[in-house]
């Protein structure tokens, strides 16, 4: 349950300049389905859109997902401990905490964010199998309800290619990976399977991580559209070091709290898919997903054994109607969204131990949504929408106490996109967005909610500009979101801590990305966002969120001395946080600001590709995440390459 997860989210960062070559800044003509859940172009969306390309992805030597994303502007990823991203959360607009349930994060389209607190299971798809990620900053609760509060990050796996290929690797504490895939085209049937396997020892004691993945696809392609299913299967074992005092962090990060705490996760989905163009100015897509992950975890020092069960069964249809509004070129989509979900929690205070209680929680969404976007001129688009959705929770235990937690809420947005000139885009947006709350947020350490939590709302206003030629791009974006009742865990006094609405909160920043290509072989990025999380009523009135740095700074250089060849280094600073449950910014430590630099290359010829990279090169000791005077320190220096062969 949170509240067992939340003060111990120690039990169960950063923004990274990307290499030149591994980052694309929203180009104007960028195809994108994430901001529209139809394939548009990013000229029209008024909206901060980012996307990262399967070249992009391998030319950067990431091992994991979180990876790639950590060298992307405007975000924060977090990881409490491990090199393969088993435990990490992203925070898009500062929300420190909360972030993960702020962050909506999407597989081809479809939700991958549980009803709980857990933590997004990052390598349910191999990276090799992701031709994309989009990235939309900013609320799109419009188009995808909760959880959008802060952003989408969409996850695109790859379609109609033939081939096969092999990968291995290898890196300190004992790391390795191990991973297949072969794509095949029969007529109009594409068939792809893929399986990754990465285990590491840990930089940390007790900090062993192992993950197994299988994903497939079959599809079938037909005059106007085509249907798939993807299925896919995943294993995650890792062992939870916990958090450490001041004095153990400064004597010796790699020590652990416990020596046998671990949790494991075992995730299984299938999602039927339909693109069908209806007539020529008429589309429709929709999905059904079906999907079950099983938690099971033990933290010794705390004596908590927990076995938890989701069931999700999502629908998703949608249409997608060209018209004309007032003899203006215009798009109208209308969908509905339907989620049932449930959660079984069985709890004991041993490994082999009676089970001392069995909490069940129900969850049904249905929301229906709508959006317009009207050229008013050729370069000018207007895009408004509204979106309805309700929630019914209830929960009971084998206690006999029970609770309900019902609500529903309306929203609207209006935004315009301005195309000054070729390469060159304005765009603004205002609207409102909100977030129900998750199953865990319903519970406490010793029950149920005595008072349960209201829905968040809140208000924003963005406004951004991208400005793309032949050797630079820059890309500037300004916001405000002002929440009410956000929803988080305060912990004190434990052990009756509760999850509350906290007082009102702001949320401000300018996120500014840029990269100038000097030669055709030398190329710099740099980037810097400057935020600023406060409450702004209640007794930590003008007092920062916990966890959110003022400052991210990040640099990049990119050497490409042939076509075969890439070599980058870049730096990240993140400047100084407040300590996660330090609302009154007074009780504890802040968590220091620190700058680190890493190194990949990599080289693609033919066949073959070489991947290499060198991470937190100055072996500087740091923790990017802490609560309440507990530090999680960061990995040491590590080195990992792998090779790959394309049949």
């Amino acid at each position: 349950m949170y509240p067992r997860l939340k003060p111990l989210a120690a039990l169960l960062p950063a923004l990274f300049a990307m290499p030149a070559n591994a980052q694309q800044l929203a180009l104007l003509d960028s195809v994108v389905v994430t901001a529209t859940r139809f394939s548009e172009s990013s000229v029209a969306t008024a909206a901060n859109v980012t996307t990262i390309t399967h070249e992009e992805i391998r030319d950067s030597g990431a091992q994991t997902l979180p990876d790639v994303l950590r060298y992307t502007s405007g975000l924060q990823v977090s990881p409490l401990y491990g090199s393969i991203g088993a435990d990490t959360s992203i925070d898009m607009r500062g929300f420190g905490e909360g972030a993960a349930q702020r962050t909506l994060v999407l597989l081809n389209g479809q939700r991958l964010n549980s009803l709980d607190m857990s933590n997004i299971d990052w390598g349910l798809v191999p990276l090799d199998s992701v031709d994309r990620v989009e990235i939309v900053s900013g609320s799109a609760a419009i188009l995808y309800g909760d959880n959008a509060v802060g952003g989408v990050i969409n996850i695109i796996t790859r379609t109609q290619r033939e081939g096969a290929s092999i990968q291995a690797g290898l890196g300190n504490n004992n790391g390795k990976s191990l991973s297949a895939s072969i794509a095949k085209q029969l007529g109009k049937f594409d068939l792809a399977l893929a399986v990754n396997h990465q285990a590491t020892d840990g930089w940390r004691k007790n900090n062993e991580q192992e993950r197994n993945t299988l994903s497939s696809r079959l599809g079938v392609r037909f005059d106007r559209g085509e249907a798939f299913i993807d299925l896919g299967w995943s294993s995650l074992d890792v062992g939870l070091p916990g958090s450490l005092t001041k004095a153990q962090f400064d004597s010796n990060p790699r020590q652990a709290e416990t020596t046998d705490s671990f949790a494991e996760r075992r995730t299984a989905y299938v999602r039927p898919s339909i693109n069908w163009r209806l007539a020529d100015n008429l589309s429709f897509a929709g999905e059904i997903g079906y999907s079950e992950v099983e938690n099971t975890s033990w933290i010794s020092n705390w004596s908590s054994f927990s076995k938890r069960k989701t069931d999700t069964l999502s629908f998703t249809p949608r249409l997608q109607w060209d018209h004309g509004l007032l003899g203006l070129g215009s798009k109208t989509i209308v969908g509905f969204d339907y989620y049932d979900g449930k959660l079984t929690s069985d709890n004991s205070f041993s490994k082999n131990g009676p089970i001392a209680k069995t909490v069940t929680i129900n969850q049904t969404s249905q929301a229906v949504y709508l959006q317009n976007q009207t050229r008013l001129t050729t370069d000018l688009t207007l895009t408004a929408g509204a979106r309805h959705q309700k929630i019914e929770q209830s929960a009971s235990d084998t206690s006999g106490l029970s609770i309900s937690n019902d609500h529903s809420k309306s929203i609207g947005e209006i935004g315009l996109s301005y195309k000054l000139a070729p390469g060159f885009r304005l765009f603004a947006r205002t609207g409102t967005t909100f977030r129900f709350a998750n199953l865990d947020e319903l519970t406490t350490f010793v029950g149920f909610a005595s008072k349960p939590v209201r829905p968040e709302r809140g208000t924003f206003v963005d406004f951004g500009g991208q400005w793309s030629g032949s050797s630079y791009s820059l890309k500037v974006t300004a916001y405000t979101l002002k929440m009410t009742d956000e929803i988080a865990w305060n912990g004190l006094p434990f052990p009756n801590g509760a999850n509350e609405n906290l007082a009102k909160t702001r949320h401000q920043g300018i996120d500014t990305t840029a990269t100038y290509e000097i030669s055709p072989h030398w190329q710099i990025n740099a980037g810097l966002n400057l935020q600023k999380a406060e409450f702004r009523d209640g007794a930590n009135n003008g007092k920062e969120i916990p966890l959110v740095p003022t400052l991210k700074a990040t640099a990049g250089l990119s050497f490409k001395p042939t076509n075969a060849w890439n070599l980058s280094l870049f730096a990240n600073h993140v400047g100084e946080r407040y300590m996660g449950g330090d609302s009154n910014n007074a009780s504890y430590d802040k968590l220091a600001a620190y700058t680190t630099a890493d190194f990949a290359l990599s080289w693609h010829e033919s066949s073959w590709t070489v991947r290499g990279r060198v991470v937190n090169l100055a072996d500087k000791k740091y923790a990017p995440v802490g609560y309440y005077g507990s530090y999680y320190p960061a990995d040491g220096r590590a080195f990992f390459a792998d090779l790959r062969y394309d049949f």
